[in-house]
């Protein structure tokens, strides 16, 4: 599942018409960093078009993140260096929405309830990375045919309303931006 979907789920209407008009669009060159390793980052990014390539600094391949993932969201949460001292660099076609930090914290401190609920949807993303980590760190020997049990990437039926809600939002904030 995209990261944007959990995020803009908990968002409304009018939170998307101001990210819409709030963000920068940047196209991205073959191998341009996002955002380089051992900074602070606290800028906020959603890719809008093609992949990105999360890389630990001796090359290894750490995640592939593709259209309406979002980028930056741990760094913007608590102001450290990034990750592991991972970098993000785009592949060739990717286009991203920038949110500078700027402008972010002041819409934050303006609008108590877009705060709110901006804050809940970045906590779900990232309370749904931990347990998809989790799960794969701990999978060895997971039956996947076991229908009791949650996978990495599996909806919740439950969760299909809200989830086809922020698939509509996350589909007009691409065209409006496109």
């Amino acid at each position: 599942m995209r990261s944007s979907l959990i995020f803009l789920a908990h968002l409304d209407d009018a939170d998307i018409a101001w990210m819409q008009t709030a963000c920068r669009k940047r196209p991205m060159s073959a191998d341009e960093d996002v955002i380089a390793s051992g900074v602070v980052n606290q800028d906020l990014y959603l890719l809008l078009a093609g992949t990105c390539r999360v890389a630990a600094p001796d090359g290894r391949a750490l995640d592939t993140l593709h259209s309406g993932d979002i980028i930056g969201e741990v760094s913007f949460v608590d102001g450290r260096l990034t990750t592991a001292r991972a970098h993000v660099s785009a592949d060739s076609g990717a286009v991203l929405a920038h949110f500078s930090a700027k402008v972010m914290q002041e819409q934050l401190a303006a609008d108590p309830g877009f705060a709110s609920r901006f804050y809940r949807g970045i906590a779900s993303v990232l309370a749904y990375r931990l347990r998809r980590n989790l799960q794969f760190a701990l999978g060895v020997g997971i039956d996947v045919l076991d229908s009791d049990k949650t996978y990495a990437g599996e909806v919740d039926p439950a969760d299909l309303e809200v989830t086809a809600r922020a698939g509509a939002r996350l589909n007009h904030l691409i065209k409006a931006l496109a």
